[in-house]
């Protein structure tokens, strides 16, 4: 049993890996945005079945990762940049990876980058795949791809992630992993809306598959390995994030398709849907490599407010036949 882990951000998917890797390790250091969320957690997530165990320590403070062995960082993109910062006085050498999915909000950079930007002697390393978090504490079989340039990170955070329920597998090709993990959240909206109007699986197939499409193409535009999207990070988070309302961006996105706008949509899901964050940041990024990705430009339409959910499908189906 390893000594101690610390875990920036106590949201769902943070509280999920702290109890799912408590078994492997003597103490998990969960360090929660500020002293109020630190109190609102108590002893259990409120979306989670299953509470804490006792070699979980909560709190806000950063000073605990001087304890700690290695570091991941669990929480939005939109907070990336300044966790970093706060990271920076405390972790000299220590592994660093994070579960985080998105672009950088600041710069509209993947992670890896701005993460390179602040601690240029660290290897970076992404964390992605098919997993939700409620399955996860559950002890439900699951698989998660490790992301790194570098061997022996990923081997080291292959092995630390890896429980007797999650099975870990490595990657080089980090820029395919983020792409994958950010861009799927965009497609789940879509499918949310597309189950949402009542339609079928004919249409769920199509637009992951064609989804899948665009996925490939930014990633591959931005240097990423085509093949990596066919597999865990890729094909397999989009399959997990359109297919089920554990996803919160295909929740959103059936919020939409009942015609109700944007902020209120958001406020029903009442917790962070990182497509809808990711969108127009992303359709920039396509623009300027003049890479098309119609799925993605019409989410943005619809919560815009510039055209219907209805009138989003029409206008995918009556674009001019092309060879896949």
């Amino acid at each position: 049993m390893k000594k101690s882990l610390a875990i920036i951000g106590a949201g769902a998917w943070g509280s999920a890996l702290a109890i799912a890797l408590s078994e492997k390790f003597e103490k998990i250091f969960l360090i929660t945005k500020d002293k109020a969320n630190t109190k609102g957690l108590g002893n259990q997530h409120e979306t989670l079945s299953v509470p804490f165990n006792s070699n979980i320590s909560i709190g806000n403070s950063f000073e605990v990762i001087e304890e700690s062995q290695a570091v991941l960082i669990a929480t939005p993109s939109s907070s990336f940049n300044s966790v970093l910062k706060n990271l920076s006085p405390h972790v000299k050498s220590k592994p660093i990876a994070w579960v985080t999915k998105g672009f950088d909000p600041d710069n509209g950079q993947l992670l890896h980058e701005s993460f390179s930007k602040k601690f240029p002697s660290h290897h970076p390393c992404a964390i992605s795949g098919p997993t939700f978090a409620a399955e996860i504490v559950e002890k439900k079989p699951a698989a998660i791809v490790v992301a790194s340039q570098d061997k022996m990170t990923r081997d080291f955070w292959a092995e630390t992630i890896q429980t007797s329920n999650l099975r870990a597998y490595t990657n080089s090709d980090i820029v395919g992993v983020q792409v994958g993990g950010s861009v799927k959240n965009i497609l789940a909206i879509a499918a949310g809306i597309a189950n949402g109007l009542g339609f079928g699986a004919n249409t769920q197939a199509a637009l992951i598959t064609r989804g899948l499409a665009e996925m490939t193409r930014l990633g591959e535009a931005l240097g990423a390995d085509k093949v990596t999207f066919q597999g865990l990070s890729g094909m397999g988070d989009l399959v997990l994030t359109c297919s089920d309302d554990l996803s919160r961006n295909r929740r959103f996105g059936k919020e939409l398709a009942n015609n109700i706008p944007t902020d209120k949509a958001l406020k029903n899901i009442n917790a962070t849907v990182e497509g809808f964050k990711a969108l127009e940041l992303v359709i920039m990024i396509a623009n300027n490599h003049q890479i098309e990705m119609p799925i993605c430009e019409q989410v943005l339409a619809v919560t815009e407010g510039r055209t219907t959910p209805r009138e989003a499908v029409n206008e995918l189906l009556l674009r001019k036949p092309s060879e896949e």
